[in-house]
């Protein structure tokens, strides 16, 4: 029993049954399987007028739609749409911001929940970028700043009486990258130091993906008023999905038993991604939700190295999202 309670994750509250998206419309990634799934779910039993789901292939979404509007607890008859996006494209992620703009006029909420946990060195074919860093931190982040104008223009048409919400998952596992201890020399861009082989650390990839994530929402919230965007990050601890599906069957089934005592269920663990996509307050802007609670950043990012990073990080993300979708950083009002 003693070993079982130290091995257990806090427990996480029941979503707030005052929680009602009707009206909203709200965008969830990687809406496939596990905590996407989830999140959908909530979205739908708490009366989201229409839902938009992303997924690699049109056919998985047309699937995944079909189970979601024949669950039992969806009453309300929603709107969800099928839209198909590759975080390992710049162009996919381009042209489905740009189908969305094209095609919804007002979006409430973002909660870009898509990612990848690799062991292997990959890199993506479409932009030459080492895959984890390419899906977990530079396509949600450029994907962020392109989805930034609609969130606003929605927020305003409202008279920000409700301000939109930004959400990017993360983890609390950050703390765990390798650039904490070995900072990333100010000779080296954040960019090649990801894209550098010869560094490759496989079991700090994820980690350091995440130390991205948490600096940018630091950052972004700086640039951006909350009465308009809340922009947040959320870790939903460890969760029973399919993840780590990539890695090798001795690694998956060593992975299986950890989860099996430990690990949340997706239902569970979602309701702290809804939470910061929907239900928390200006107060969480820029911060990290763990249990519906901030989790205050550790020491190092308000370090020197940490600021350095931090800023590094900026300037890298908003001159490759400008290179790739010319326009774009003037267009979420960012200069």
């Amino acid at each position: 029993m003693l070993a079982q309670m130290l091995f257990m994750q806090p427990p996480v509250p029941a979503l707030p049954t005052s929680l009602n998206f009707h009206g909203k419309t709200v965008l969830v990634t990687g809406a496939n399987s596990g905590l996407g799934r989830a999140a959908c779910l909530h979205y739908l039993q708490r009366n989201v007028s229409t839902l938009i789901i992303t997924v690699r292939r049109a056919s998985e979404g047309e699937a995944v739609k079909a189970e979601l509007l024949a669950h039992p607890d969806v009453k309300n008859e929603p709107k969800i749409l099928v839209f198909e996006l590759d975080l390992s494209s710049h162009s996919s992620v381009i042209a489905f911001a740009s189908k969305l703009r094209a095609e919804i006029d007002c979006l409430h909420i973002a909660l870009l929940n898509a990612g990848v946990f690799l062991l292997d060195w990959k890199v993506s074919p479409h932009t030459q970028n080492e895959m984890t860093f390419q899906v977990n931190y530079l396509s949600n982040a450029i994907l962020s700043l392109l989805l930034l104008p609609l969130l606003r223009a929605t927020a305003e048409a409202n008279s920000l009486l409700a301000p939109s919400y930004l959400s990017i998952v993360a983890s609390q596992k950050y703390n765990e990258s390798r650039f904490i201890a070995n900072p990333i020399p100010e000779s080296t861009t954040i960019f090649d130091a990801f894209n550098d082989e010869k560094g490759f650390q496989p079991w700090s990839l994820y980690a350091d993906s995440k130390l991205l994530v948490r600096l940018f929402v630091k950052e972004l919230a700086k640039h951006v008023d909350p009465s308009s965007v809340i922009i947040n990050c959320m870790c939903p601890g460890m969760v029973k999905t399919n993840l780590a599906r990539n890695l090798s069957f001795p690694l998956r089934l060593a992975g299986r038993l950890v989860l099996s005592v430990r690990a949340r269920s997706p239902e569970v663990g979602s309701r702290v991604l809804v939470n910061a996509a929907g239900g928390a307050g200006k107060e969480s802007h820029g911060e990290m939700l763990v249990v519906y609670q901030a989790l205050p950043v550790i020491p190092w990012i308000e370090s020197k190295e940490g600021e350095r990073m931090q800023t590094s990080l900026w300037r890298e993300t908003v001159e490759e999202a400008e290179k790739n979708a010319s326009g774009a950083i003037v267009a979420a009002s960012l200069l």
